[in-house]
């Protein structure tokens, strides 16, 4: 049962990681579940969609940080942005990311002053760091942090190598147990411009993959590879999306923006008689191979490397789509038009570009459920789970 106490943090009102921290979460769920209805109204024929609460009060449940790195009255800081800027807010507590997280950020901006390494600049595209970047598994409870940057090579390397495990070491669980540091990497992104992440990653000590641990299952996730930031995903969203799709031994499956192979997986190992993941990212693709091979899948599986639409889409019984915020788009939505699959599972981060998905596959496809999922506890967002139906 979730309580109805609200929370504070020394930052709330500045940083833009959250917005309703002031609230309890069970008044969260009933202005998310409201807005989802009136945005959504047109496609869900009077229907009100059903919430899917968290096993427990949600309080330091995300998994990952990507703390840009910005000189901020001339010091080298890192943490978020202010709400509704591109200013960064130095980070000291937080309510929503894990407490090792946090503690890992502070330890790493203090290394970085230490190296005096100079900051990433937008505006000029000078310096070196751009970010810090840590993630935990859930399952394994492995750690895997590295620092972006702008060039591979700089005189500080072996130092950086040295301080950011050092940094990393001796962070702990909610049981006080350490957790398993696996390799600290350096992530290169040479571009101009606020974005962060690079497309290439080298390893500074251990390893740049983590293994996350899914019942019988074996995940997989390279540094650059997306992956669910929330430690209850698999009870808010993975257990409710499978139950959505009901027994789906013996179906062919298109798995779209299927990532590092999370879906894919739990479909195969209830029985799916085969399933095509399509997935842009390279790194994802890696994973998502190695890993249906690695849980014995690769026969009743492929994967294709390119966006989702860009070619025809197989016969399939079930098609599931997992986009990023900005939804299926003109292409994505096309090409579920073009394959005609039976049913359609829409996994949405956004109900915006959910409301315009819908809006293209209406006259083709019916609304049969739809479950809202708070993966982002404390702000706006939340994750929805649409079933459809080819009418």
């Amino acid at each position: 049962m979730l309580d109805d106490a609200t929370q504070s943090c020394l930052h709330f009102g500045a940083c833009g990681g959250c917005s309703l921290l002031d609230q309890p979460i069970g008044v969260q769920l009933v202005q998310k579940q409201q807005r989802a209805t009136d945005l959504l109204a047109p496609f869900l024929g009077g229907r009100t969609p059903k919430v899917t609460p968290p096993p427990r009060p949600p309080r330091h449940d995300r998994t990952a940080i990507l703390y840009p790195a910005q000189l901020v009255k001339g010091t080298l800081q890192l943490g978020i942005y202010r709400r509704g800027s591109h200013t960064v807010e130095p980070i000291a507590d937080c309510r929503l990311q894990h407490k090792a997280l946090t503690t890992f950020g502070v330890r790493a901006g203090a290394l970085l002053r230490e190296l005096g390494v100079p900051v990433y600049r937008e505006d000029t595209g000078n310096g070196l760091v751009r970010a810090v970047r840590a993630r935990l598994m859930p399952g394994s409870r492995e750690l895997l942090v590295g620092v972006v940057v702008t060039r591979a090579q700089f005189s500080e390397r072996e130092r950086l190598a040295k301080l950011l495990w050092q940094a990393a070491e001796n962070l702990r669980d909610d049981q006080g147990k350490v957790l398993p540091l696996v390799g600290t990497v350096l992530n290169v992104n040479p571009q101009k411009g606020n974005v962060l992440l690079g497309p290439t990653t080298e390893v500074l000590r251990g390893q740049a993959f983590q293994t996350d641990h899914v019942g019988a299952l074996r995940l997989r996730v390279s540094f650059g590879s997306f992956y669910q930031l929330h430690r209850h995903a698999e009870a808010v969203l993975f257990k409710p999306a499978m139950a959505l799709l009901g027994p789906v031994a013996g179906l062919r499956i298109v798995d779209g923006y299927g990532g590092v192979g999370t879906f894919a997986l739990r479909l195969l190992r209830d029985g799916a008689a085969h399933v095509t993941l399509i997935e842009n990212g390279p790194s994802a693709c890696a994973d998502a191979r190695h890993n249906l091979e690695a849980n014995g899948f690769a026969d009743r599986a492929e994967v294709r490397e390119e966006p989702f639409g860009a070619s025809p889409l197989p016969p399939c019984d079930l098609l599931l789509a997992d986009p990023p915020r900005a939804g299926l788009l003109a292409q994505g939505a096309a090409a579920i038009v073009a394959a005609a699959p039976p049913r359609v599972l829409l996994v949405s981060c956004s109900l915006e570009s959910l409301a315009r998905d819908l809006a293209a596959l209406e006259p083709h496809y019916a609304v049969e459920a739809v479950e809202l999922c708070d993966l982002f506890p404390h702000t706006e967002h939340i994750e929805a789970l649409t079933l459809l139906r080819r009418r």
